[in-house]
């Protein structure tokens, strides 16, 4: 008897895009984060995008998107369910 295949994604290359030129993956799951050599820039290893935590940096670097990191988001959400 043949397994049956998995899911299959689409290349990153090829994926679809939603809002603000965010692959849909990325948009439904979320981003795959990984460190950068400049310390406040993160890289989504999935769709290539950089961003950077507004909270923790300040002043945005060039070529950077802002997105929450875990400590902001869930004080953002805190504040909503308090406020």
């Amino acid at each position: 008897m043949r397994e049956q295949p998995g899911p299959s994604f689409p290349p990153v290359a090829q994926a679809a895009h939603s809002v603000e030129d965010v692959p849909v993956f990325c948009h439904d799951y979320g981003h795959s984060w990984e460190s950068t050599k400049q310390p406040d820039v993160k890289h989504c290893s999935l769709c290539g995008m950089n961003g950077y935590c507004p909270g923790c940096t300040p002043t945005p670097p060039a070529n950077a998107k802002p997105f929450s990191c875990t400590r902001h988001a869930a004080q953002a959400e805190s504040a909503v369910q308090h406020g």
